[in-house]
């Protein structure tokens, strides 16, 4: 198709409503047609009473028995959010993260399955848009779950498995660059469990190779400030817990290890500042809190 949106996954097809461009799963796209994602008023009446999740309101919404879509608007964090807004420079953000999450995936990453995108030209050069995700019904994110724990034997049979699904996502070649606690999705269906790792929207994929050591280092660094800020150091989280992880993360792969070692020193300065942030915030608890990285 011509315009904004040249090419999308296998499985995936694209129309277009007036100036605004949709991407649909094909499994789905006779139950999304009927949301108008491409009108401005229904998108108003999905968003207006649906519950807070992270930046903003998600509606969830039933499109079979067994299959609910998730919708989040795009919008920035940080510094500038009060400024921009759900504004971005062209549709990019959004077709971005729908090839990341498909081509993971596609290679077995625990990663959410894409319903669909709405875009549409806000301004000029400006684009807004939503994305819809496969519901995880039940789920908690990785603080709620760790909390919730019984006892620290359970806390390390989750982090074991915690640890394995993100060595999934690095093996498939993404990066994650937001990698923290309320990414971490722990799904209970069935007596079973599952972790899903959400929230795609700034990561990178790395196609020709799994992710290299230190953009690995980065993501674990990053992992371990959300824990020092949540104070899961003061008492959920011990060395036996922490090597749990990293056991499950590195296996018996001894070069990796290695290779890891050598790049968390990096993340160790990184979370000293951190802590010294915390410390002129007022935050005395995470300042204090005893966390060492990882040992790989």
């Amino acid at each position: 198709m011509r315009g904004p949106v040249r090419t999308v996954p296998a499985g995936y097809v694209v129309h277009r409503v007036g100036d605004a461009y949709l991407v649909f799963d094909a499994d789905f796209a006779q139950e999304l047609v009927g949301l108008r994602l491409a009108d401005p008023e229904a998108r108003k009446r999905l968003f207006a009473r649906a519950p807070k999740r992270g930046r903003g309101a998600a509606p969830s919404v039933s499109l079979r028995r067994d299959a609910h879509v998730v919708l989040r608007r795009y919008q920035h964090g940080g510094l500038f959010r009060g400024v921009t807004r759900a504004l971005y420079l062209g549709p990019s953000r959004a077709l971005t993260e729908l090839h990341v999450t498909a081509r993971a995936e596609a290679q077995g990453a625990p990663v959410p399955h894409v319903i669909c995108l709405a875009l549409w030209p806000a301004a000029g050069p400006l684009w807004s848009a939503l994305i819809g995700t496969r519901e995880e019904r039940g789920a908690r994110d990785l603080l709620e779950a760790l909390l919730g724990a019984a006892d620290a034997r359970v806390r390390r049979t989750l982090l074991r498995e915690v640890g394995a699904a993100v060595r999934k996502l690095h093996d498939a070649g993404v990066d994650h660059r937001d990698l923290q606690l309320h990414n971490i999705l722990v799904v209970e269906e069935g007596g079973r469990r599952r972790i899903v790792v959400v929230d795609l929207d700034r990561a990178v994929y790395h196609p020709r190779s799994a992710l290299a050591a230190r953009l690995r280092a980065r993501n674990l660094g990053r992992l371990t400030r959300s824990a020092v800020k949540a104070g899961l150091f003061r008492g959920s989280i011990g060395k036996r817990e922490l090597a749990a992880f990293i056991g499950a993360y590195t296996g018996t792969d001894r070069r990796l290890r290695a290779e890891l070692r050598s790049w968390i020193r990096g993340e160790q300065w990184k979370l000293a500042l951190h802590r010294l942030g915390y410390r002129l915030s007022g935050d005395r608890g995470a300042a204090t809190a005893a966390a060492p990285l990882p040992r790989a």
